[in-house]
């Protein structure tokens, strides 16, 4: 009869237990978690973020599909760009512009529109792995979007109001 007890106690207690953040899942990023994110035009100072930041935040996995032939199917984690806001008192609807810089100089400009109606997500894994060598610190994912949009390597993000 203890014993019982005793375990239930310990579903009570586990199931009251909210975790936040993705601190939690099976992505090791402890290849890249120092790297840095820099975000520009939210505040008067830039916002400087590592992986390991982003991996802490309210995160979700995702299932979804490009637009575009490119990529195809992925399952991306990570935090929504909203989440990451939030903590500054706005949102990517808020912006007339957020521009997305890749360290291989690509990039991507989304304008108001797009910005009001597409949730964009800062994926530091994807389909449960740490991103590659090609892909890291940080993925755009836009569910079921033309890919091209899924700047990779982001380094910086560019925010105008």
């Amino acid at each position: 009869m203890r014993k019982k007890l005793f375990a239930l106690m310990a579903v009570i207690i586990m199931s009251l237990t909210v975790m936040t953040g993705c601190g939690t899942d099976d992505i090791d990023i402890s290849g890249y978690d120092d790297m840095t994110l820099t975000l520009t035009g939210v505040e008067d100072e830039d916002i400087v973020l590592t992986v390991a930041d982003l991996k802490e935040m309210e995160c979700k996995t995702i299932k979804t599909e490009s637009t575009s032939d490119k990529i195809g199917e992925v399952k991306a984690t990570g935090p929504w760009l909203d989440t990451v806001l939030e903590q500054y008192g706005c949102t990517q609807a808020d912006f007339k512009s957020i521009k997305f810089y890749g360290s291989d100089e690509y990039d991507a400009k989304l304008y108001t529109e797009y910005l009001a109606e597409h949730p964009i997500m800062l994926a530091y894994g994807i389909n449960g792995e740490p991103l590659d060598e090609e892909t890291k610190p940080v993925r755009v994912i836009i569910r079921d979007s033309d890919s091209a949009y899924w700047v990779r390597m982001v380094t910086k993000i560019e925010f105008e109001k």
